[in-house]
């Protein structure tokens, strides 16, 4: 079972102790104003959590997956399989997302493995989360909205530092999420804007959406991941609906794509779009 930590002794573990102001220029975020954490102590809580477990032992039948390399002596790139939360969607007209929603949970895993491979967190919204979506994933008003859960910009040095500690020098980063086109990127965007910070541009985002749209028509299943877990015959436990559990979910969805699709390095590359590409959805 994962350990959880109280947010100050994640944050000195990870950061060394290091202040927010510090991690900014190391992260490669673009310039802008500073991170404003308040007090991390004062913040202290229980929910964010950094799995020190190894691949497998978390997630039965999950294997490290490793893409054909062009070279036998390059570096692997990590897959970071992710997932959010949040208090609304998109306006189908515009694109956007919906003025002042917010992430309310993220959970992220490097599928090539490794101890500390995993990241989650409730995060407070500063805003209600609509009854209609907290009877979906339980996550209600009462459960984020309190001084002692961490605001994105609190969490932000933390997610930073989890990325770098999984990176290739020189190596970009390869996140994957089902809909990040239209739903998880713009919403982690605009959570990076509110910081007055960008995303680092050795990001790369892979859409398992757009992937799924490329497998041979079968009328008996949808696209969207519950479905698709149903297509592969994946059994995943835990609540659905949930950031960690729609990782997992999605971890077995995108080996079973890749196996189909008979993906390379190259070729997942070649499906990866800029982080870049988000700011069109910025306010």
């Amino acid at each position: 079972m994962a350990l959880l930590f109280r947010f100050s002794q994640l944050r000195n573990s990870m950061l060394s102790s290091c202040p927010a102001r510090v991690l900014i220029p190391y992260a490669g975020l673009s310039p802008g104003k500073l991170l404003d954490p308040k007090s991390y102590e004062r913040r202290a809580q229980e929910t964010v959590s950094l799995h020190s477990a190894s691949l497998g032992s978390c997630i039965s039948g999950i294997q490290p997956l490793k893409f054909q390399q062009t070279s036998e002596h390059e570096p692997s790139v990590p897959l970071l399989i992710f997932d959010i939360e949040t208090t609304g969607y998109f306006q189908k007209i515009t694109g956007n997302v919906q003025k002042g929603n917010r992430i309310t949970e993220f959970a992220v895993r490097d599928l090539c493995g490794g101890k500390n491979s995993t990241f989650e967190t409730l995060l407070n919204p500063e805003r209600d989360v609509p009854g209609h979506l907290a009877t979906v994933n339980n996550i209600n008003t009462d459960l984020v909205c309190r001084p002692d859960v961490p605001r994105f910009s609190d969490v932000l040095p933390l997610l930073l530092a989890f990325v770098r500690s999984r990176q290739t020098p020189g190596k970009p980063v390869i996140w994957v999420a089902h809909n990040v086109k239209r739903f998880d990127g713009p919403f982690l965007a605009q959570e990076f804007d509110r910081c007055s910070a960008q995303m680092p541009e050795d990001w790369l985002f892979v859409d398992t959406l757009c992937l799924a749209r490329k497998l041979p028509a079968d009328k008996k299943h949808l696209l969207n991941l519950e479905s698709l877990c149903k297509r592969y015959e994946i059994s995943v436990e835990g609540p659905s609906h949930r950031a960690m559990q729609d990782v997992m979910a999605l971890c077995h969805v995108f080996q079973k794509m890749s196996f189909d699709f008979q993906l390379t390095h190259e070729g997942l590359m070649n499906e990866a779009i800029n982080a870049s590409y988000f700011s069109k959805y910025l306010n």
